[in-house]
């Protein structure tokens, strides 16, 4: 698997991830968020 570009970033209330996921469509992603755990996956990028 690849590891996608991301950016973080964040302020006093939100946490922001950017991905960039080039020539993947966006129909197919799956995002999983569990306490402070963040999962993204969409063939063939992984980020945990």
């Amino acid at each position: 698997m690849i590891t996608p570009a991301f950016e973080l970033s964040q302020d006093a209330d939100f946490l922001t991830v950017v991905i960039r996921v080039p020539y993947t469509r966006t129909s197919e992603f799956d995002i999983n968020i569990q306490g402070e755990d963040f999962k993204f996956y969409a063939k063939p990028y992984f980020l945990r």
